[in-house]
């Protein structure tokens, strides 16, 4: 299970980064063309963590 703990640590890193880069997004505006990759992106990445987060609850 160690391993899973690695992979739970860097998701929740990636998620934390995210959540950073969407506030200073927010702050300064999105530029021109990023906004359908960054939405994408951030999809992703909440989709990671839930299903990590099921994934844990069932074993």
């Amino acid at each position: 299970m160690a391993n899973a703990d690695g992979v739970t640590g860097t998701v929740r890193e990636i998620d934390a980064t995210m959540l950073e880069l969407t506030k200073t997004v927010a702050n300064f505006g999105v530029p021109k063309g990023l906004g359908g990759p960054l939405n994408g992106l951030k999809r992703a990445v909440g989709d990671l963590v839930a299903h990590l987060e099921m994934s844990q609850r069932r074993s």
